[in-house]
């Protein structure tokens, strides 16, 4: 089963409301994750950033999540390895 954005809530079958419970509820879960965080840290312009290969199907429905970046972690680990490879001269700090 792909999963895509339902055109609506109410699904009117079983697929359909399978498909718009997983992804209006993750939408939801994130939509109050990125409200309480900000309630917490009091900083309600905290920039958010939605990573992995399915970001992009969920920001256009989460106005909370500022920008997307589906190969994020990716990158960090690239950086990572970079920094850390045995052939790479030592930093000065």
């Amino acid at each position: 089963m792909d999963f895509l954005k339902p055109e609506r809530v109410i699904g009117k079958a079983t697929r359909e409301s399978m498909q718009s419970g997983l992804y209006w509820g993750t939408v939801a879960q994130a939509e109050g994750l990125i409200a309480r965080i900000k309630a917490e840290l009091g900083a309600p312009e905290v920039q958010v950033v939605a990573t992995g290969g399915l970001a992009p199907l969920f920001a256009s429905s989460c106005p909370g999540l500022a920008h997307v970046d589906p190969d994020l972690t990716l990158k960090g680990l690239r950086l990572i390895h970079e920094r850390n490879r045995p052939d790479r001269p030592p930093r000065l700090v």
